[in-house]
């Protein structure tokens, strides 16, 4: 990392904030800055919500039929019997998540037919490094790759209630912090839902990549000019900012309820 002051001193904080950037810290920069101050400057993380858990088990079950381990009928029952230890007591929220494992798994499955083997890396998934510049400044960036085939696609499985007809500024981002770091490869997006799968790859990588330059000096202007607690008493919650859903406990740290 190089001339990017403000980011370092939250580095040196040693609260979460690693000096490098990813899609997910870029993103919960610009949607809720609050909750990054939250996160990346105090430590203090929010709750896992019943879709986080559906996302991962879907994700564990398709591999594990990609990669020949379990049949479908088995993977599928795995990623239930997990959903029901992690929630032994189930409320609408986790209905509703619990109910579309066995679709959302088969549509999975069926869109990646004949994708082949997906490769990984000592069982984990592959993980992306590249250095982002601008003129007179340096950052690592860093992801993780869900499926990589030896095909010569990466394709990353989102798991979802309504498919989108256009991937989300989040996601082009994503999606070209990928594209960046693994050029020679086709990278797809696989929106999934019960009722059907959908590939989408959406936005200029160059074009987006600019925009996270933008981004991230933006990034370095804040944490220059605003110490975690000067944050914390400036910036307000939105109403609208789902990050905050359900975060009682981490809400009232924010505000100095505690």
């Amino acid at each position: 990392m190089k001339n990017l002051p403000g980011i370092q001193k939250w580095v040196k904080l040693k609260k979460g904030f690693e000096p490098y950037v990813s899609p997910s810290k870029l993103n919960l920069f610009r949607n809720s800055p609050s909750m990054f101050a939250c996160r990346y400057g105090f430590g203090a993380k929010g709750q896992s919500s019943p879709a986080m858990w559906r996302g991962i088990y879907i994700e564990d079950a398709v591999v594990e039929v990609l990669t020949e381990k379990k049949s479908i009928e088995e993977a599928i029952k795995g990623a239930q019997d997990k959903f029901k230890k992690k929630y032994f007591m189930f409320d609408d929220r986790v209905e509703r998540e619990y109910k579309v494992l066995d679709p959302m798994i088969q549509n999975s499955c069926e869109a990646l037919d004949g994708f082949g083997i997906p490769e990984f890396d000592n069982g984990r998934q592959k993980k992306i490094e590249f250095d982002i510049s601008d003129d007179d400044w340096s950052i690592g960036g860093m992801g993780y790759l869900d499926l990589v085939f030896p095909n010569g696609q990466i394709v990353d499985l989102k798991t979802t209630h309504m498919c989108p007809s256009t991937m989300s500024a989040d996601h082009q981002l994503q999606r070209a912090f990928y594209k960046t770091a693994m050029s020679n490869y086709q990278c797809r997006f696989l929106y999934v839902t019960k009722s059907k799968a959908v590939f989408l790859e959406d936005g200029d990588e160059v074009d987006v990549m600019n925009d996270a330059k933008i981004l991230i000096k933006k990034l370095d202007n804040f944490c220059n000019t605003l110490t975690p607690d000067q944050a914390r008493k400036s910036i307000p919650i939105s109403g609208s900012d789902y990050y905050w859903n359900g975060e009682d406990n981490l809400r009232n740290f924010y505000n100095e309820k505690e």
